[in-house]
């Protein structure tokens, strides 16, 4: 990997995302494809975002049937560039 291949990557940044809440039905649209998801906060560094994740479910846990637990149970961090956000 030459430098400038690895500068691009630092640049991209890392989103969390998550699967957004269906409030008709009641749950989770998990199936639905990563670039319908919803786009929680920025972050510059994968750790950083792992780290906010985290701290959310933590947070989220103290309040039981919170669907938000789940949700961010199913959310992940993904680069900015990541191809899956584009759709089709």
């Amino acid at each position: 990997m030459r430098f400038r291949d690895s500068a691009a990557i630092v640049l991209a940044g890392w989103i969390l995302m998550a699967p957004s809440v269906d409030c008709a039905r009641q749950g989770l649209q998990r199936e639905t494809p990563l670039s319908e998801w919803e786009q929680v906060d920025n972050f510059t560094a994968q750790e950083s975002c792992e780290n906010y994740r985290s701290i959310v479910i933590e947070a989220e846990k103290s309040d039981s049937g919170n669907v938000y637990v789940e949700r961010y149970s199913y959310s992940i961090c993904v680069q900015a560039d990541d191809p899956r956000l584009k759709g089709k």
